[in-house]
């Protein structure tokens, strides 16, 4: 016989809060049991849906990712394709992340250096740059930008 639990004992067995649970609950990841007399008991699926949910949310996967894997665990074959095929996708998408960081950083770099070689007399070349912007979008007309 599996053990049941109440939804605070899951909670602490699956290293999360109750409100996380209800969250998922709400957002159809974990299938809330049907209330019975007394409070709802949670089985063995419960603990190992909310570990697999936040070991997911480690990788990176959004909930939605979780979400349409999670109807695929079962599949075998096609879960992991799809799973590959999310996990493909998480990739590219933090290979582009990282080059805008990058793009940032080389851009402050670049902004700091500019700084640190002008006269600390003169007033900072950016807040001019912004303030003259800031002059001619407010006397450009309407709908001009």
């Amino acid at each position: 016989m599996s053990k049941k639990r109440t939804i605070g004992m899951l909670a602490r067995e699956a290293g999360v809060g109750v409100e996380t649970i209800r969250f998922y609950e709400r957002e159809g990841l974990l299938t809330q049991p049907r209330k019975a007399a007394g409070p709802r008991h949670y089985d063995e699926k419960a603990v190992t849906t909310v570990r697999y949910i936040k070991l997911a949310q480690k990788l990176g996967l959004s909930l939605k990712d979780i979400g349409k894997l999670q109807g695929q665990l079962s599949a075998g074959q096609s879960f992991c394709l799809s799973l590959r095929e999310t996990v493909e996708a998480k990739l590219v998408a933090l290979a582009a992340q990282t080059a805008e960081i990058i793009r940032l950083q080389n851009e402050l770099d670049a902004f700091l250096t500019r700084c640190r070689a002008r006269d600390p007399a003169l007033p900072c070349p950016i807040v001019t740059e912004l303030t003259q912007l800031d002059a001619a979008i407010s006397n450009s007309p309407k709908g001009v930008s």
